[in-house]
This record gives structure tokens, C-alpha cells and sequence, in this order.
């Protein structure tokens, strides 16, 4: 079940941050695409490498994701400090259902998030496709990948605010952890480093692996070589959010 009040109280404490740091993907690709396409001197952009080291691997990546620490961490161990919690705990409210409507909230707005780039930034794409090497099908599949990355790592940000009682703790570990698969990803582009890849679940999301290049033209590839990773991103981020509601109702909530 789900708590409409709570769920009012935090689209009501959490509208703004949301809002600035979630659209700010489409921001940077309504202002990359028409600036490339201005620059080429009428050939084809390669848009896709373009973006993918700007957007996918980067600041899509990165500004969301403290969107996700910031209100991951608010709703859950901010509410243990403040008490605030222990008042909702001791309401008629079953802690399933508390516990619950805060990771429908968290999906949710990601999920919203994930929405919203796609219609502010499609028409953009769809009015450069022939300026581009890039294809809305392609585009958008790469979208849903960088979305469910995030649901992993909002999982495990999440997962950290449930099990800690301390914000510095929660923000440690539940911070600490995603920025590391981060750096991780990074280090892994350097040939010596490569090894490095197989400890970041971050490289469970290769945006290339979803299109091949036929005619200039960057087009969808075949399901089965990426459906695997964005399986496997969705499991996990599913796993560890059931295994954070488990943790929230058998956890002592005092200080």
C-alpha cells in the first residue's frame, strides 16, 4: 500500500532539487546538439560519441545521482535524527507501507525523471535527424539504460538511509559506494586500469552496445545484445530495494 500523505510531504520538501538536477541532461543535449550541428559545416555529427562522453558517462550520470544521495538520505535516516520518523512509526501506519511509499517515491521520481528528458529532449533530436548520426530509437534506449543505472545505484543509496541511524554513516557508505563504481568506470578507459571494470557495476551500462553503425547512421541493435545488462541492472536494483524494506521493519529506530 501507499501513503498519499507521505507521499505529498515529499514531492512537497524535495519539487525543487528534482526538478534542477533531473532535466538538467536534456538541458545540456538541447544546447550540444543545435551548437555541434552549427559547428560541422554540413556533415553528419557523430553525435553518439558526443554524448557519450558528455551526457551517459558524465553529467547524466552525475548530477542526477546527487539528486538521488540528497533525498535518499533525507527521507530516511534525516527523519530517524530529527525524530520525525519515530512519530510516523508510532501511527496507525503499517511500517510496510511506510517503508514502501518512500521506494515508490524514490522510483517514481526517477522514473518521472527519465520521462521528462525523453519529450524535452526528442524534439531537438528528431528535428536535427538528418544532421546527426544519431536515431530517436537508439537515443532513447540509451536513456532507459542511463534511468535504470540510476535505479541501481538509488537502491543502494537507499539501502544505506535504511540500514544507518547516523547520517554520516548513511552518507559514507551510501554516497561512498556509487561514486566509487563511478571512478571505478573511469579508470577502466585507461588500458593499464581495464581491470577495473569487473568491481563497478557501473559497467553493467554500456550505451554502445545498443546500436551499430550502418549508412552513417547509428540504429538500434539486436535486443539480446544489451536486454542482458538492463536485466541485470533492473534485478539488482529491485533486489536491494526489497532487501531495504526488510531492514527498515525489523530495525530499532532509536538513536
Amino acid at each position: 500500500m501507499v501513503n498519499k500523505a507521505i507521499i505529498k510531504q515529499h514531492i512537497k520538501s524535495n519539487f525543487a532539487l528534482w526538478l534542477i538536477l533531473i532535466i538538467m541532461p536534456a538541458l545540456f543535449i538541447n544546447l550540444i546538439i543545435p551548437l555541434s550541428v552549427d559547428q560541422s559545416g554540413g556533415e553528419i555529427v557523430n553525435i553518439t560519441s558526443i554524448l557519450r562522453f558528455v551526457i551517459f558517462t558524465s553529467i547524466g550520470f552525475e548530477i542526477p545521482l546527487i539528486y538521488i544521495i540528497i533525498t535518499s538520505n533525507k527521507i530516511m535516516v534525516g527523519e530517524v535524527q530529527t525524530g520525525r520518523i519515530t512519530y510516523v512509526v508510532a501511527s496507525p501506519l503499517k511500517r510496510a507501507t511506510i517503508i514502501n511509499t518512500k521506494i515508490i517515491f524514490m522510483v517514481a521520481s526517477l522514473f518521472i525523471g527519465f520521462i521528462l528528458n525523453v519529450i524535452l529532449t526528442a524534439p531537438v533530436v528528431s528535428l536535427n535527424a538528418n544532421k546527426i548520426d544519431l536515431t530517436m530509437g537508439v537515443f532513447v534506449t540509451q536513456l532507459a539504460g542511463m534511468f535504470l543505472l540510476l535505479f541501481m545505484m538509488c537502491s543502494i543509496t537507499f539501502m544505506a538511509s535504511t540500514y544507518f541511524n547516523k547520517a554520516i554513516w548513511s552518507y559514507a557508505v551510501g554516497a561512498g559506494i556509487p561514486i566509487l563504481f563511478f571512478i571505478l568506470s573511469m579508470l577502466s578507459s585507461v588500458p593499464a586500469l581495464e581491470a577495473t571494470k569487473y568491481i563497478s557495476l557501473n559497467s553493467l551500462y554500456n550505451e554502445t552496445v545498443v546500436y551499430v553503425i550502418k549508412d552513417q547512421k547509428a540504429v538500434l541493435a539486436s535486443v539480446s545484445k544489451w536486454l542482458g545488462q538492463y536485466f541485470a541492472m533492473f534485478a539488482i536494483g529491485t533486489i536491494v530495494f526489497i532487501a531495504s524494506s526488510y531492514v527498515f521493519k525489523s530495525k530499532d529506530l532509536l538513536l
